[in-house]
């Protein structure tokens, strides 16, 4: 058998149990074939639990270890990692734990397990120079009604709908859980990342919807008359005061759109 047979063969073996492996595998006096290769089946998903622990720690928290473990290797057998890096791999245990769990309780700890993969996204994103209010206040005012902005790469959002983020908060810090799932109105949220720390928070309904069109490259002419739409009087301070807001939080790493 040529290497690369041998390593599919390998392989098929690990994820789906196929046999073709073991003619290529002899037992030896103290492990027969299937001990030798247990080792490395089991082994497989074992690794995979405990890297997505590091990953979904709220989530294992909030399952149990043992239904916890239960999805991975489910999610490993039948949705094998693309990625040469276990980072990149989990995303599909949200959908699997909404399929797999029926009710409040699946659907909120689905909304757990995407909300933890959007703070490792966060986390992992390219470290960024955010802008200041000097870079803004240079901008000739000619050049305002057409001015982008590029937001860092670490910027997030979400719309969850679950009261997920309580469960997060009560697993990180080891306090008591709320007593159930409680499913609602979606509420949006954005997290970042500021140094080596994760940030979020809630967003109104106008700021979402601003974040949302920011993300794709509206301009700031469109976002203003967006704010007029909801307040004409107010939209200009409006404005200001997210922009301010956007700056403070480091945001804002990039202005497009400037004549010259």
């Amino acid at each position: 058998m040529k290497l690369l047979e041998l390593q599919r063969a390998f392989q098929a073996h690990v994820l789906s149990g196929t046999a073709d492996i073991e003619a290529q595998v002899p037992g030896t006096e103290r492990f027969d074939t299937a001990t030798r290769l247990g080792v490395y089946s089991g082994g497989y998903a074992e690794r995979l639990i405990e890297a997505l622990g590091q990953t979904f720690p709220a989530v294992r928290a909030a399952l149990g270890s043992r239904a916890f473990g239960r999805l991975v290797d489910q999610l490993a057998h039948h949705s094998p990692s693309l990625h040469f890096s276990v980072r990149y791999y989990g995303e599909g245990l949200a959908d699997l734990i909404a399929r797999e769990i029926p009710g409040p309780r699946g659907r909120g700890a689905s909304e757990l397990a995407r909300w933890e993969w959007l703070l490792a996204a966060a986390f992992d994103a390219p470290d960024h120079a955010a802008l200041t209010r000097a870079d803004l206040a240079a901008i000739e005012p000619a050049d305002w009604a057409g001015l982008r902005f590029a937001l860092a790469p670490s910027l997030k959002r979400a719309s969850l709908a679950s009261n997920c983020v309580q469960w997060w908060n009560a697993a990180c810090a080891e306090a008591p859980r709320p007593t159930r799932w409680r499913i609602g109105r979606p509420r949006e949220w954005v997290v970042w990342r500021t140094g080596l720390a994760i940030y979020f928070r809630p967003l109104g309904q106008v700021e979402a919807g601003l974040v949302d069109a920011v993300l794709r490259e509206a301009t700031f002419a469109e976002i203003c008359a967006a704010l007029a739409a909801h307040d004409a009087r107010r939209a200009p301070a409006q404005a200001a005061q997210l922009l301010q807001t956007w700056l403070a939080d480091g945001w804002i790493i990039e202005l497009k759109g400037l004549a010259g």
